[in-house]
């Protein structure tokens, strides 16, 4: 197996670096996707499992836009790095017939391991084995199925075992076992909830008793409905706890912590009455007995802590728990950095620690063995794609192991800056600002809007601002209403308001950024995918005097298209099925018709007077490329000035999709903003 530059195994020595001369970065370096690997610490912190691509971590186009990528980069092998001497064992070379599409820890002497699916070979055949590190007592422990098992807690006193979730005796419903990691038998020792038919449902979370193994409850998404179920171990059967509505107050468990449940959202009386209604977030112990909750442990002001946005999106964040453990040490989530709150002190000094040795970025916890003291960590920023160090704090050492986009070089990029501005009405939009690497001559401007919509901005590395920037563009990334993450209210101003009072927010972080010095006016372009394509047009039809220029990527174009039958085209594996009905609007209704017509750029492209590049993958399922195409018919109709490219291999991406398309549209769009924005 290759493994060419894998473990550099070298003590990081920190030095002070000076920004170097701009230079500007080839597209292909963008274009290019670095290698997967993931590492785990073993229980006991003397190994790494590291399941990675077998090739060389090197940036190499794959040219047949058909492959996406090189064959290698589906071949991931399993190797054992012993910590201690620093020999390492090879499980799988990871070639046809021996990759690994997923493996783990049992115990510190023996792991578990997916083979990676072959094309031809029956449902059947596929199994997930079991053996000790030295390679002896190989064994089945999961037959079939597209679906794997869960490890959700483990039994220090009874290493022979572990207790796992799957779903093979129904689909979507987890029914919970008692693993032997030797012989591979299962015992049942809870069912899932059986509710009837799941269609239009999704799980999203579950509880368990770290004690007694038993699950505590399953929050499932039913409508525009949340309903959480909780289990009767003494009679073993489920039953409806707490149910509460998409945009209206509830409450969300996101773990236990020394037997006792943890919710992230708003605070109610046991017979249900509300008392504490948080507009973001508020953390509280919930005693699921008596329905009682503790006072208030957690509140960001600003920001929501895990949980539902509006007790209907999923919030960012997320609960770190030790190995071997179901009860969360910490809850982590994001602001415009990643914030922690810790429930375990010990816990907390150690990130502390850590995060003194990497003061400007951002560290999450990867892996780490039973103690804690064992840990891979990731240290990443807005221009850091991802370094992984393994910390040691028995030995006081930190050894970088891997680098993702190692070609990319870290001084070159730039690192966004978190500032606020004030809508028309008042209301405050958090964004990212990110400043162009090349000194120019005048401020080259793109506001650029996340998909979504009802999602928040990504907080992390991004190539399509960092190729932006390194052409010489400011770049200015908002939190427009709608977004998620910021609170009820800030979710809830955004119901209806495509094209409007959102697209407005959009407008408005132009007009600050002119106002404060990031963008000469007559400068500016709109760029965006997904939802951030549909702004994209909503800006140049709606507020054409405003741009030079904009960049629609797999947008959607007509609101009628998007909506028609939008519930019933949802999948039923999607918890959003009807959440649109009240965000995006309803054609259900007469005004809801008229709302469509009124917000759809296909209807207005007579107001362009900026020219568009229009990007489209032709086998997007998620907006569908008819409406690139109909906008380009549009266009051409009506003599306005456009560019166009299509992907016949890809689909709902633009810098995401093969890396030659990646490539292609980078290389479109560098000729578009030479011809547009700069001349």
């Amino acid at each position: 197996m290759k493994i060419h530059n894998f473990i550099l195994s070298i003590v990081i020595i920190f030095t002070s670096t000076s920004l170097l001369a701009y230079e500007r970065i080839p597209n292909e370096q963008f274009a290019c996707y670095s290698n997967f690997n993931k590492m785990m610490v073993s229980p006991d912190g003397r190994y790494l499992l590291i399941r990675n691509t077998v090739k060389n971590n090197e940036c190499d186009v794959e040219k047949e836009k058909e492959k996406g990528v090189e064959d290698e980069m589906f071949d991931r092998g399993l190797l054992l790095l012993d910590l201690d001497t620093m020999e390492t064992t090879m499980i799988s070379d990871g070639s046809s017939g021996g990759g690994v599409s997923d493996a783990g820890w049992l115990s510190s002497t023996r792991i578990w391991y997916t083979p990676r699916y072959q094309t031809g070979k029956t449902m059947k055949s596929m199994a997930t084995f079991a053996m000790n590190i030295d390679g002896t007592r190989r064994t089945i422990i999961k037959e079939g199925g597209y679906w794997g098992q869960v490890i959700y807690d483990a039994d220090y006193d009874d290493p022979n075992h572990v207790y796992v979730i799957n779903n093979e005796r129904r689909n979507i419903i987890w029914d919970y076992y008692r693993l032997n990691v030797y012989t591979g038998k299962k015992t049942r020792i809870a069912f899932g909830p059986d509710i009837g038919d799941m269609k239009g449902k999704a799980i999203l979370g579950s509880l368990t008793n770290h004690e007694t193994k038993l699950p505590l409850g399953m929050l499932i998404d039913v409508g525009l409905d949340r309903v959480l179920y909780e289990y009767d171990s003494k009679n073993k059967e489920w039953k409806e706890h707490f149910r509460f509505a998409c945009q209206q107050p509830g409450f969300t468990p996101i773990g236990t912590y020394k037997g006792k449940v943890v919710v992230s959202g708003s605070k109610f009386s046991p017979s249900g009455k509300l008392l504490e209604e948080n507009d973001t977030n508020a953390i509280y112990f919930y005693d699921m007995d008596t329905r009682e909750f503790s006072n208030k442990l957690y509140q960001d002001p600003r920001y929501d802590v895990d949980g539902l946005t509006g007790s209907c999106r999923q919030a960012s964040g997320g609960s770190f728990s030790r190995y071997g453990s179901s009860e969360i040490a910490a809850i982590g989530y994001e602001s415009y950095q990643q914030e922690v709150v810790f429930f375990d002190k010990d816990a907390e000094a150690t990130y502390i620690a850590i995060k003194q040795l990497f003061p400007n970025d951002q560290v999450s916890l990867e892996s780490s063995d039973v103690s804690g003291k064992v840990m891979i960590v990731r240290v990443s920023n807005t221009n850091n794609p991802g370094d992984y160090y393994i910390v040691d704090l028995y030995k006081n050492s930190v050894n970088l192991l891997y680098q993702s986009r190692p070609w990319l070089d870290r001084s070159k990029l730039a690192k966004a800056q978190p500032v606020t501005y004030t809508a028309r009405d008042g209301l405050e939009i958090p964004a990212l600002l990110t400043l162009a690497t090349k000194e120019t001559d005048k401020n080259y401007f793109i506001i650029l809007p996340h998909g979504g919509p009802n999602t928040k901005q990504y907080i992390g590395y991004d190539t399509w601002v960092q190729f932006f920037a390194n052409r010489g563009i400011n770049v200015l990334q908002p939190d427009f209403r709608g977004s998620t993450g910021l609170g009820t209210n800030h979710y809830i101003a955004g119901n209806q308001e495509w094209g409007k009072k959102m697209q407005d927010d959009i407008t408005d972080g132009v007009l600050w950024a002119i106002e404060n010095g990031y963008a000469d006016k007559d400068r500016v372009c709109i760029a965006g995918a997904s939802y951030g394509g549909y702004a994209t047009m909503a800006g140049l039809v709606f507020t054409p005097d405003l741009y030079r220029c904009g960049i629609n990527s797999v947008g959607v174009t007509d609101q009628q298209q998007l909506l028609d039958n939008f519930a019933k085209k949802a999948s039923r594996f999607q918890s959003w099925d009807e959440e649109p009905l009240l965000e995006w609007g309803d054609l259900s209704t007469p005004e809801g018709q008229e709302y469509a017509k009124e917000i759809s750029p296909i209807l207005h492209v007579n107001n362009i007077k900026a020219p568009v590049l229009v990007l489209h993958g032709s086998n997007d399922y998620v907006v569908p490329v008819f409406h690139a195409r109909d906008l380009i018919s549009k266009l051409k109709s009506l003599g306005k000035e456009y560019d166009s490219m299509f992907q016949a291999y890809d689909g709902h991406c633009v810098t995401s999709c093969g890396e030659m398309a990646n490539l292609e549209y980078l290389n479109k769009q560098d000729e578009f903003l030479e011809k547009y924005l700069f001349n």
